[in-house]
C-alpha cells in the first residue's frame, strides 16, 4: 500500500496542465481514482462509451501515468468512434507500458479505422521492434490487416509470426490464404500442405488448408492436382460450406458445369445454411444447359429474396435459351422494378424485346433512351437503337447510331454489318462498300492467328 501512495503522490505531481487540482491527499486520491475505475468500467459494459471515456479522462488525470486509465480511455473513445482521442490515448499507454503489446495492438487497429496508413506502418514497426518473438501478436495483426484489405501488411505480419518458430497451425493456414491471395502459391502451397499432412490435427483445420493447397495449385494451372486437394478438403469436413463452393467454383472456371452443379446440390444436403448453394447452383444449371432445373432453382430463390438481381438474369438467359422470349422480358422487367439502378438493366430488356415475334420497337427504342441516360457511352445503346430503326425504315436516324456504336467499339462486325445495311437501303453506292470492306477487314483480324 505505502509504495502505491508513492507512486500517486508522484502521478499526481505530474499531471497534464488540461487537469484541474484535485485537491486530494494520496489516500483520497487513491480511493477516488478505484471509484472512477470502476463506474467506467460498468458504463463500458453497458455500451455508455461517451460516459465510460469521461470517466476514465477523470481518472487518468487524478493518475496520468496510470495505464489503467489510459487503456480503458482508449477504448472508450475508439468505441464511440473518437479515433483521434482513442489514439492519443493509447500512444501514452504504450510509452508508460514498453513491456505490454496490448497498446499498440489498439494502435493498429484505432490507425487502420482513421485510413492513416502512415501510422498503421509507423505502429507495426514498433511491434515489430519491441515483441519481435511475440507469435501471438504478429498472427493476430495478421488477422485484422486481412480483414480490412491491408494483404501486403498483413502477410508481413505472419511472416514475423512465422519467423517466431511459435506458430499454430491456424496461424500457418492464415499465413497459406495470404500467399494464395498475393500471388505467392509456391509457398501457400508449401504452407498448406505442411498442415495438411498432420493428421492428428482436427479435419476442419486440415480441409482448409487443403483447400487452399487446391486454390493455389488452380492459380499454377496444375488441374489435377488442384482438383485432388479441394476433393481431400470435402472428405476431411463434409459439412464445411467452403471446400463445396470452392470445388464448385475450380469446375465453374473450366466450363465444367454440370460438375459443377453436382458438387454445390452434394454440399446443399449436407449444409445447415443450403441458401449459400442456391445462385451457384442455378446459374450452373442454366450455364450446363439443365435450363428446366435452373429455373426452377431460380425462381424458387426471386420468391423468398426479390432483391437477388443476379438470380434475375440468370433466369432470364435460361428462358431465352429455352425460347421464351416473353418469360424472358417479363423476368428482366421484374428486375427494373426491384432493382431500377442495376447496371445495363434497359440494355438486356431491350435485346430481350427484339427477340420476340411481333416486335413493339416504339417501346425497345424507349428502353434505349432510359439506357443512354444510365449509360452514355455504351455503344450496346447505339447498335441496338440502329437495328430498332432499321426495322422501322428511320435509316438516316439507324446510320447515326450505328456509326456511334463502331466509334464506341471500332473492332466489333456486327455494327459495321448493319450500317452496310443502312447505307444499302439508303442508295449509298460509294459508302455502302466501304462499311462492308471494313468489315471483311476486322474479320480477317478476329481469326488471325
Amino acid at each position: 500500500m505505502r509504495s502505491l501512495t508513492l507512486f500517486l503522490v508522484v502521478a499526481t505531481a505530474i499531471a497534464g496542465t488540461d487537469c484541474t487540482p484535485s485537491g486530494l491527499n494520496p489516500q483520497e486520491t487513491l480511493a477516488k481514482f478505484q471509484e472512477l475505475d470502476r463506474k467506467a468500467q460498468s458504463a463500458f459494459d453497458g455500451g455508455r462509451f461517451v460516459e465510460a471515456a469521461q470517466l476514465y479522462r477523470q481518472a487518468a488525470c487524478l493518475v496520468p501515468t496510470s495505464a489503467r486509465a489510459l487503456y480503458g480511455l482508449g477504448g472508450s473513445e475508439a468505441a464511440a468512434s473518437n479515433f483521434p482521442a482513442a489514439r492519443d490515448a493509447f500512444e501514452k499507454a504504450a510509452a508508460l507500458l514498453p513491456g505490454n503489446s496490448l497498446p499498440l495492438a489498439m494502435l493498429v487497429r484505432v490507425n487502420t479505422a482513421m485510413h492513416d496508413l502512415t501510422k498503421v506502418k509507423e505502429t507495426l514497426r514498433a511491434a515489430a521492434g519491441r515483441f519481435p518473438r511475440d507469435a501471438e501478436l504478429h498472427s493476430g495483426l495478421a488477422r485484422f490487416l486481412a480483414e480490412n484489405q491491408l494483404l501486403d501488411l498483413a502477410l508481413a505480419e505472419s511472416l514475423r509470426a512465422e519467423a517466431t518458430g511459435a506458430i499454430d497451425n491456424a496461424s500457418a493456414v492464415a499465413l497459406a490464404v495470404l500467399e494464395n491471395t498475393v500471388g505467392a502459391y509456391h509457398d501457400a502451397i508449401g504452407h498448406a500442405i505442411a498442415v495438411e499432412n498432420q493428421t492428428g490435427l482436427d479435419g476442419q483445420v486440415r480441409a482448409s488448408a487443403a483447400g487452399v493447397a487446391g486454390l493455389s495449385y488452380a492459380s499454377l494451372g496444375q488441374k489435377a492436382e488442384a482438383e485432388r486437394y479441394l476433393k481431400m478438403a470435402i472428405d476431411l469436413a463434409p459439412a464445411q460450406d467452403n471446400s463445396y463452393l470452392a470445388l464448385a467454383y475450380f469446375y465453374e472456371k473450366g466450363q465444367r458445369f454440370n460438375d459443377a452443379s453436382a458438387i454445390l446440390k452434394q454440399g446443399c444436403e449436407r449444409s445447415s445454411n443450403p441458401d449459400n448453394f442456391t445462385l451457384p447452383l442455378g446459374n450452373n444449371l442454366v450455364w450446363g444447359e439443365q435450363f428446366q432445373a435452373g429455373v426452377e432453382v431460380l425462381r424458387e430463390l426471386v420468391a423468398e429474396k426479390p432483391g437477388a438481381a443476379e438470380a434475375y438474369i440468370r433466369l432470364a438467359e435460361a428462358y431465352r435459351k429455352m425460347g421464351q422470349p416473353e418469360l424472358e422480358t417479363q423476368t428482366l422487367g421484374k428486375l427494373a422494378r426491384v432493382k431500377p439502378d442495376y447496371p445495363m438493366i434497359h440494355v438486356l430488356a431491350a435485346q430481350a424485346m427484339m427477340t420476340m415475334d411481333p416486335v413493339d420497337y416504339p417501346k425497345v427504342l424507349l428502353e434505349l433512351a432510359a439506357a443512354e441516360k444510365a449509360a452514355p457511352g455504351d455503344p450496346d445503346v447505339f447498335y441496338l437503337r440502329g437495328k430498332a430503326l432499321a426495322a422501322t425504315t428511320r435509316f438516316r436516324e439507324a446510320v447515326i447510331a450505328l456509326k456511334r456504336a463502331t466509334e464506341l467499339r471500332p473492332m466489333e462486325p456486327n455494327a459495321y454489318y448493319q450500317l452496310g445495311l443502312a447505307y444499302q437501303k439508303l442508295g449509298e453506292t460509294a459508302l455502302a462498300p466501304q462499311t462492308m470492306e471494313r468489315l471483311r477487314y476486322i474479320r480477317q483480324i478476329s481469326v488471325a492467328p
